[in-house]
């Protein structure tokens, strides 16, 4: 008998195939697969955890670059914020990002107002939803208001009246010049936090990496319940679940200071002396994070990792070794 490692369910003996790797963030050769996690789950999973992390986070936004269609910034969404980052009049414009099916990018600049009280000032920028009389408040006359965005003058006409129902005072002034260059382009800077449903997320799939590496019994212990509960009943304090690394995970990095893939990092090491097990994930090999599977660990001692490159699409083992007090990254020969 099989049981699910998430609600332990007993598995039936058809089961949808998990994917180590979110399909979504790229197919791969070989298909890196569970057969230990029944249906409910793995549909849950993919609406509740994955969808919401192609949308909030910046693996979301990176994905993007690789051909992949979806949006990310839209009205709505939480944890990632790409904004304009030059232009006196838009800089700090709240924008999405977008890639359709063929994977051409473009960006669009959300309607929004932005006001300030002093040349002096950077400009508040809020979306429409968020216009409202508590914000006029804070911008007395005389303050300067711009509105940007939308999809035509019917969204610019639209902002002037809610504006103008908020704030009396305001007078239009006429219109602005756009941000974006000759060439089609505007610098964008991106604000981003890892919100609880991304720390799922990542948590999810260094636990599937987990079961992968060791075995569909594995991750049934006792001692990854809590983690099992926050990633599938959204139980237990997002803090201490998923840390950013300082320094690379990839050895060639931290000696050359250069980087050398843009694709999925993924490894594991338990050290059964610290009662530590530690998976390490960097999606796009963009933010590199260390997520403590438990700390009640108190099996062998092992260490195990894999690439999947976002070029030639394959998945390849590492040659990982453990970082102890006396090891020499400047030694490792590849």
């Amino acid at each position: 008998m099989k049981n699910c490692i998430y609600c332990r369910a007993e598995l039936p003996a058809d089961v949808p195939r998990e994917h180590v790797i979110p399909q979504s963030f790229g197919v791969f050769k070989p298909d890196l697969t569970l057969g230990c996690v029944c249906s409910p789950c793995n549909g849950y999973f993919g609406s509740k955890l994955e969808w919401p992390m192609l949308i909030e986070s910046i693996e979301g936004a990176r994905r993007l670059q690789f051909g992949h269609k979806g949006t990310v910034g839209g009205i709505g969404t939480k944890g990632v914020a790409p904004i304009v980052g030059e232009g006196d009049d838009w800089k700090g414009a709240r924008t999405a990002i977008k890639a359709d099916k063929n994977g051409a990018q473009s960006t669009v600049v959300l309607p929004q107002i932005g006001a300030r009280r002093t040349p002096e000032e950077p400009f508040e920028w809020v979306l429409e939803k968020d216009l409202n009389a508590d914000f006029a408040a804070r911008y007395p006359k005389g303050s300067r208001f711009h509105i940007v965005g939308g999809d035509g003058p019917e969204d610019q006409e639209r902002l002037v009246e809610k504006l103008k129902s908020v704030c009396p005072t305001f007078i239009y002034g006429g219109a602005l010049q756009t941000p974006i260059s000759k060439d089609g382009t505007v610098m964008l800077s991106v604000g981003y936090t890892v919100s609880r449903t991304v720390a799922r997320c990542l948590c999810k799939i260094a636990f599937n990496y987990m079961a992968f590496t060791c075995g569909d019994v594995f991750p049934l212990s006792s001692e990854f319940n809590d983690l099992r509960e926050f990633i599938r009943n959204n139980i237990g304090d997002d803090a201490g679940r998923v840390f950013v690394k300082q320094k690379p995970i990839i050895a060639q990095e931290i000696i050359t200071g250069e980087r050398w893939t843009d694709g999925h990092v993924l490894t594991i090491e338990s050290r059964p002396q610290d009662r530590t097990l530690t998976v390490q994930l960097a999606l796009f090999n963009s933010i590199p994070y260390r997520i403590p599977m438990t700390d009640q660990y108190i099996g062998h001692t092992y260490v195990k990792g894999h690439h999947f490159s976002n070029d030639t699409k394959a998945v390849s083992e590492l040659q990982a070794k453990f970082a102890g007090p006396d090891f020499d990254p400047s030694k490792i020969t590849w």
